[in-house]
C-alpha cells in the first residue's frame, strides 16, 4: 500500500487540498491503520496551537447592526470542520511562520520516532560518526522497518540521504529535510549510513558519513 508523504496528511489536516483529492485521501486514511494515526496526530498537534480568543464585549450588537446593513447573498457551505480548519491555517500561519512550522515537524517527527521505539519488540542501536561520536539513532521496528533519527537537522539547504552498504556498494535509501528518515523494511543486521547532500539527492554520498549503524 503507498502512503501519502508527511506534508499531504499536514495539507489534509489544514483542508488546503482540492476537495477530490480530499477525499480520495480521507479514504485512504479510514482504510489504512498506520496514516489514519497520523492524521489524527496532526490534528491533535495543531487545535493545540489555536491560541485562545477573547470574546469582545458588545459582540451580539455589533453583529445585529451589521446583519442589519449588509444584503442577504445566499452563504457558503461552511462545515464546522472546515471552520477549524480555516482557523488552524490562520493560527499555523500568524503564530509559526516558516520556522515555526519546521519546529512542527520536527516536533512530530520526535514524537512517532519515541513512540515505535518504545514498542515491544523494538530494537534501538546509536548512530556514530567516522569519530565514533554518536549522532542520533538507527530504529528496527517489530515489522523489521527501519528509521534514523539524528540529533540535529541537515544544515541550511542541505538534506539527510540515506544509504544501504552492502559489498562495498552504497544504495540510497531515501532523502529527508528533517531530522528523521524513514527506510522501509530492510534485512537484519544490515549497514546504514546518512551523508548531508543538496537538495534531490546525491548518487553517491559527497561527504563523510554523519551517522552509521549495523540495525
Amino acid at each position: 500500500m503507498n502512503h501519502p508523504d508527511p506534508d499531504t496528511l499536514i495539507a489534509l489536516a489544514l483542508d488546503t487540498l482540492p476537495e477530490e483529492e480530499r477525499r480520495a485521501l480521507l479514504a485512504h486514511v479510514r482504510r489504512c491503520p498506520v496514516c489514519g494515526e497520523r492524521y489524527r496526530e496532526h490534528l491533535e498537534a495543531l487545535s493545540r496551537l489555536v491560541p485562545p480568543l477573547a470574546v469582545p464585549s458588545g459582540w451580539e450588537e455589533d453583529l445585529k447592526a451589521r446583519l442589519r446593513q449588509a444584503p442577504t447573498p445566499k452563504p457558503p457551505v461552511l462545515t464546522r470542520r472546515r471552520l477549524l480548519a480555516g482557523a488552524l491555517a490562520l493560527a499555523l500561519g500568524l503564530y509559526l511562520g516558516q520556522r515555526g512550522y519546521r519546529s512542527y515537524q520536527e516536533a512530530l517527527a520526535w514524537r512517532r520516532f519515541l513512540r515505535l521505539a518504545g514498542r515491544p519488540g523494538a530494537r534501538l542501536m546509536p548512530l556514530v560518526d567516522l569519530s565514533g561520536t554518536q549522532t542520533g539513532w538507527a530504529l528496527r521496528t517489530p515489522e523489521g522497518e527501519v528509521l534514523l533519527y539524528l540529533q540535529t537537522p541537515p544544515p541550511p539547504g542541505r538534506v539527510y540521504q540515506a544509504w544501504l552498504l552492502l559489498d562495498g556498494e552504497r544504495k540510497s535509501l531515501g532523502l529527508s529535510a528533517t531530522r528523521l528518515l524513514e527506510l522501509g523494511p530492510l534485512p537484519p543486521e544490515s549497514q546504514v549510513g546518512v551523508s548531508v547532500e543538496p537538495p534531490g539527492g546525491s548518487p553517491s554520498p559527497t561527504t563523510p558519513p554523519v551517522g552509521r549503524a549495523r540495525i
